[in-house]
């Protein structure tokens, strides 16, 4: 087995920091956001809080494609990799696609009442899957992303256009949105991107997930 590039250290130690970081946040929003949900049963809450859970999944498959691409250019072992690449993109998008939807319904779920929501979503999410993984490119999974973006922004906007008071929760729905929208930019193509504007949106995106922690623990006190 030939080495041709060495694995470019400073990247995969930002990679592994900020998969860390933005994991244990997200699975820390899952279980703070679990203390109200037994309190409330309320189903937005069901829903806003299991799009961590999903999206907390998906940024370790996605840090594991990130490995596997890295791992590719370094080692002569193109098929084995190959494998384990489509296997972590299939799941990455797959969790990040339950996220979104998990997410979208925790704004609608009053006014499109569905009998199994989850295992509707499931369908979805492996369709955009399989599509992602049978193009091999991240563009048809972002591009789906950001269409349920706009329409989860649509429909948060009109939920709570027609109240005065802006509630907790819709703070929280802005605020994992443009956590969202920081993380398509983070999920494009990269290459021409500079690894200081990487860090930047890796910076911007932690610190909008901590103060999504940060709202979520003051609102379980």
């Amino acid at each position: 087995m030939l080495v041709h590039h060495l694995i470019d250290p400073t990247r995969l130690a930002v990679e592994i920091g900020y998969m860390i970081i933005v994991v244990s946040l997200c699975f820390m929003i899952f279980f703070k956001t679990g203390e109200i949900y037994d309190l409330t049963k309320h189903k937005g809450i069901k829903y806003f809080r299991i799009t961590f859970l999903f999206f907390g999944l998906a940024y370790i498959f996605r840090f594991l494609s990130i490995l596997f691409i890295l791992i590719n250019i370094t080692f002569d072992i193109y098929l084995s990799i190959n494998v384990f690449k489509i296997f972590s993109a299939f799941f990455g998008g797959y969790f990040s696609t339950m996220a979104i939807l998990s997410l979208t319904y925790s704004t609608i779920w009053k006014k499109l009442q569905i009998k199994h929501p989850l295992l509707l979503f499931n369908a979805i999410a492996v369709l955009i899957s399989c599509i992602a993984v049978i193009s091999m490119s991240p563009s048809p999974l972002i591009l789906l992303h950001a269409v349920l973006l706009s329409f989860t922004i649509i429909m948060a906007t009109h939920s709570y256009s027609k109240s005065r008071k802006i509630s907790p929760l819709f703070i929280l729905y802005i605020l994992f949105l443009l956590f969202w929208i920081v993380n398509l930019f983070i999920l494009g193509p990269r290459r021409f991107l500079p690894i200081e504007i990487q860090i930047a949106f890796q910076i911007v995106s932690i610190a909008v997930i901590g103060i999504i922690y940060h709202k979520v623990t003051k609102w379980t006190k």
